[in-house]
């Protein structure tokens, strides 16, 4: 009788040990760039929903090894990276394109039009969609210029700082947070207000079921919060301030140079296949490779 119980104590603890295992495993891991507002929508969503599994990060890169390596299921990165690491055979897919326009050009206060970049030495994350956007842009105006890599925003300000670069190619809010001491000299979106940076992007190999539908609820409660960002309500600039410790100015500097939309539209997949033929021709890419390769549309 005795034996009996215990392996009914045993069987009762394997099955809230095992219970609990799944509910962890079920969760999702969310990663996000903290020096960057491409989480804005997120974190205004976060008000009217659970709190989520979130992880800081402060590159692209590191974003991208913590999905490959499932140590986070989704995130919010640079669209470039998510190709990189699909066109390798990774599992990482966009589920959805989020931030725009926020990407520009901050040069040392000499520099007054875009032409006197020819020859500059610029700063650039490499690899990075601002690379890219740089390099077009470079295209565009028959502009030579020497890119000077850094891996993470804080040290091309550094660069910009020591004038170790004439320039460097940044996003909102770093760029508010040195333009009253720098000339911000272009915004990527004046030319290509389509453009995506940051994705929605996912280990597909890491996305349960209940994973999946998680996902589902926050992309709904992004697409809602995303009115009140475009209106710029009193109360999400407010936040948005205390956020990104930045003055009011600032962040209406900031959101006005920033919009954001859900889905995988076609303008915004076009844009994105044009500057990875840039990225496979620098040698950061193998090929080129097929839509369902790197768009997934959640089940």
């Amino acid at each position: 009788m005795k034996i009996h119980i215990m392996i009914a104590i045993l069987c009762g603890l394997l099955i809230v040990v095992s219970g609990c295992g799944t509910a962890q495993k079920d969760t999702l891991r969310f990663g996000i760039i903290a020096p960057s507002i491409n989480h804005l929508p997120l974190s205004y969503a976060q008000t009217s929903g659970d709190s989520l599994n979130i992880a800081r990060f402060s590159s692209g890169w590191e974003v991208q090894e913590a999905l490959i390596a499932g140590k986070i299921d989704a995130a919010i990165m640079p669209f470039s990276y998510a190709w990189n690491a699909a066109s390798k055979g990774y599992p990482i897919r966009i589920v959805s394109f989020l931030e725009h326009e926020s990407d520009g050009i901050v040069a040392q206060p000499e520099i007054q039009k875009i032409h006197d970049l020819h020859n500059a030495k610029i700063g650039v994350l490499k690899a990075s969609t601002v690379e890219l956007l740089m390099d077009d842009l470079a295209q565009t105006y028959g502009l030579e210029y020497h890119a000077v890599y850094f891996r993470t925003p804080n040290d091309l300000v550094s660069a910009l700082h020591t004038r170790d670069v004439d320039a460097i190619v940044a996003y909102v809010p770093v760029i508010q947070k040195i333009s009253e001491n720098y000339q911000v000299l272009h915004w990527f979106g004046e030319s290509h207000p389509e453009h995506p940076c940051c994705d929605l992007v996912v280990n597909k190999k890491n996305m349960s079921p209940a994973k999946i539908s998680e996902l589902r609820k926050l992309i709904a409660r992004i697409h809602g919060a995303l009115p009140h960002i475009a209106t710029r309500e009193e109360k999400l600039v407010s936040a948005t301030q205390s956020m990104y410790q930045l003055s009011l100015e600032q962040t209406e500097e900031a959101l006005a140079n920033t919009f954001y939309t859900t889905g995988l539209d076609p303008a915004g997949k076009a844009m994105e296949r044009r500057l990875i033929e840039i990225a496979v021709q620098k040698g950061y890419q193998g090929t080129m490779i097929k839509d369902e390769d790197i768009y997934w549309e959640l089940p």
